[in-house]
């Protein structure tokens, strides 16, 4: 057995052991939407690349590779119930960022904790990033899209903010139901993040990071964020409004980064990926960027953070004149 045992160096050999822990219970246990991705082995693109980052994450930060792979195992028992399928993209998303982030390029001496816990409420980020200088934490979310996509795909109006009132979005949309923004998700991610980070104010220098994993679509997330027409988040015309009527405020979340790769997951577990070497490929130079928005008035993100996310600012000149990535007051749909 020792003898065999040496065939695997130690990442194949946890990446065997992940895989022959969970695939089972996928497998043969109650319904789980990766059931036959799983039944086709650990070399299977999907499953391959998604313990693989699970056993990245383990090597970097002990426990956080298992409790990932854990959890995916655990959202079943449900036959296609697409709430769960949703959940299943949100754990993908954090298997995705915090790999990332793991392995940006840190200060010698960095230590990493996962859902750490400043205080008894229970609130906790995701992960905890200690440089002795400074704690970076990292906050990740991704929406419930399917029922959003669903309408993006028939109704021909779509209205990415909330710039026109119902008489006016009725004018322009005419007899046809249109789209509506997907804003409150954003403004529950803002509100949950501001109230995990917080606490941890106190211990030193803090910067606080929200990664929100949205689709191809992200003009939509930048409007709902920045537009101010359209009563952005962040901005002075925010929709959301503090007890005393003032626009409502997050001092303890010092930037979002919006990284389009729903799709991409969808696509992988649909076995229809093309844009990308495999779903949990973060992409390169070539590739479409992610988004990065500051916070009004926050602490600026180190370089190295915003160039291993592979974020350009919302309003920089290389994505200025895409329509992708600016704000939109209604789009036009016209499906064929």
């Amino acid at each position: 057995m020792a003898e065999d045992a040496n065939l695997f160096d130690p990442d194949i050999e946890l990446h065997l052991r992940m895989y022959q822990t969970v695939a089972p219970r996928i497998i043969s246990g109650p319904w789980h939407w990766f059931h036959w991705l799983f039944a086709r082995g650990p070399r299977h693109p999907f499953v391959a690349h998604l313990i693989a980052a699970c056993v990245e994450c383990e090597l970097k930060l002990p426990g956080l590779g298992w409790s990932l792979i854990e959890d995916v195992a655990s959202i079943s028992g449900r036959e296609k119930h697409k709430p769960d399928y949703e959940m299943l993209m949100q754990k993908l998303s954090e298997v995705l960022v915090l790999r990332q982030i793991l392995y940006l390029p840190w200060p010698e001496g960095t230590t990493f904790q996962h859902e750490p816990s400043a205080t008894p409420n229970g609130k906790r980020p995701e992960l905890k990033v200690d440089t002795t200088e400074i704690v970076f934490l990292f906050e990740v979310k991704a929406p419930s899209l399917l029922s959003h996509q669903h309408a993006r795909s028939q109704n021909p109006t779509q209205f990415p903010g909330r710039m026109f009132d119902k008489e006016m979005r009725k004018a322009i949309a005419g007899e046809q139901e249109p789209t509506l923004p997907r804003d409150n998700p954003i403004k529950d991610f803002l509100a949950s993040a501001e109230e995990k980070f917080a606490p941890f104010a106190e211990e030193k220098e803090t910067v606080g990071v929200l990664v929100i994993v949205w689709d191809d679509f992200i003009f939509e997330p930048i409007t709902s964020l920045v537009h101010e027409p359209s009563q952005g988040l962040l901005t002075t015309n925010t929709f959301v409004k503090s007890a005393d009527g003032l626009p409502l405020t997050y001092p303890h979340i010092d930037a979002v980064i919006v990284v389009r790769h729903l799709l991409y997951f969808q696509q992988g577990a649909a076995e229809t990926l093309t844009e990308r070497k495999h779903a949990f490929d973060f992409g390169g130079d070539q590739d479409l960027p992610n988004i990065l928005v500051p916070i009004p008035d926050g602490k600026p993100l180190p370089g190295f953070i915003i160039k291993g996310l592979r974020a350009l600012h919302y309003d920089d000149e290389a994505i200025r004149h895409f329509a992708d990535y600016r704000p939109q007051e209604f789009v036009m749909w016209f499906n064929t």
